[in-house]
């Protein structure tokens, strides 16, 4: 869910600078410690938690929902490291994430890519299976939390604002964004319109590349999310994921409408009326 690297951002109404950010992120999901025969997992649209692959009731607290399983293809017979288990797991499994949620601009909400795969014995046991599921972070700890329900097609109805990303901290200046619950205080909101930066077989883009790709994108992005082009005291700034990301499927930017000040309530239609308080 961190994104770092690089943090473009744009006047609404004046014309561009940019601010370079260090640093880079690693998001996804931690390995599988977990194995079962293909027959065994749960199925698409089944619900879970992390520590079993134990079929629970959606509408009951559970951690997972599966958008996904498939195969594994095309690594080693030994035990493959998990720079290679990712990159082979994880780009199908956000591919899944977008079509299950109905909607290209999960990067921008707490739902989340989480895949499974087999382990050490389990692969050397002939298992090649993938498993991809949708889970929810916490705003606060980025920790993933029990919920009831299913999340599929939410992102497609109205559920954005529900799971929305928003930050304390700037967009446009912090390394490392400090994620907050969009009810409370916040400086910035990740807004509908993420930035596809292109394919993870391709090289990672330079930064004069995402430049390029996200100024104007973000900038109507932002105004479309706020209604007006016209204010000067809410930017809209970017933040692609690294270049480790880039080859495990993160390819995209997010676009963030940032305030001048810490506010409550939603910049979402705002339009020129004056910051909430």
């Amino acid at each position: 869910m961190r994104q770092a690297v690089l943090v473009l951002l744009t006047m609404l109404a004046v014309s561009a600078c940019a601010i370079h950010v260090g640093g880079y992120a690693v998001p996804g999901p931690l390995p599988s410690t977990a194995s079962a025969p293909a027959p065994d997992l749960p199925k698409l649209g089944q619900c879970m938690n992390s520590a079993d692959f134990k079929v629970l009731a959606c509408g009951e607290p559970h951690e997972a929902e599966i958008t996904a399983v498939g195969e594994i293809s095309g690594l080693s017979k030994e035990y493959p490291s998990e720079r290679d288990l990712r990159r082979a797991a994880l780009p199908p499994c956000r591919d899944a994430l977008t079509e299950y949620l109905g909607s290209a601009d999960a990067d921008a909400t707490r739902l989340q890519v989480w895949a499974f795969w087999p382990n050490k014995k389990g692969w050397e046991d002939g298992q090649r299976w993938r498993l991809c599921s949708v889970i929810e972070m916490s705003p606060n700890d980025e920790k993933k939390v029990s919920r009831k329900g299913s999340l599929k097609g939410v992102l497609a109805a109205s559920g954005f604002g529900t799971y929305q990303l928003c930050s304390s901290g700037s967009p446009a200046k912090d390394t490392k964004l400090a994620l907050v619950g969009c009810d409370t205080p916040h400086v910035g909101e990740a807004v509908p319109g993420v930035v596809s930066l292109g394919k993870f077989t391709d090289p990672a883009p330079s930064q004069d590349q995402i430049t390029a790709i996200a100024k104007d994108k973000c900038a109507k992005a932002v105004a479309d999310y706020v209604g007006s082009d016209k204010r000067t005291d809410v930017i809209a700034a970017w933040r692609p994921f690294g270049a480790q990301a880039w080859s495990e499927g993160w390819t995209n930017a997010i676009c963030y409408a940032e305030a001048s000040r810490t506010f409550s309530g939603r910049l979402w239609g705002l339009g020129v009326k004056p910051l909430p308080n």
